[in-house]
């Protein structure tokens, strides 16, 4: 459960979904949703987490098929706070 080697884990959720004209249906939608989680060093910058979140986006965005109208991330560090210190879950 702690995860003490001086990393956290992680998790990404990716979703990608829009719209669709399927013929016989008057409204369709479709949706992708990925999911990945790293164990990254404590010191990782919010800018590093950026340039993986824009990564998962075109992997998205190319398993979708097209340009899907919305792109969305969710970004989780799991932790507890035992007595005065802080552990990551993971």
């Amino acid at each position: 459960m702690n995860n003490v080697d001086g990393k956290i884990k992680v998790e990404f959720e990716i979703n990608g979904y829009g719209e669709e004209t399927i013929q016989g249906y008057e409204g369709s939608y479709k949706g992708l949703e990925v999911q990945r989680s790293m164990d990254l060093p404590k010191d990782t910058t919010l800018g590093e987490i950026e340039e993986i979140v824009n990564e998962l986006f075109e992997e998205v965005r190319l398993g979708y098929g097209k340009q899907p109208e919305q792109l969305t991330a969710k970004v989780a560090i799991r932790a507890l706070k035992e007595d005065t210190q802080i552990t990551y879950i993971g």
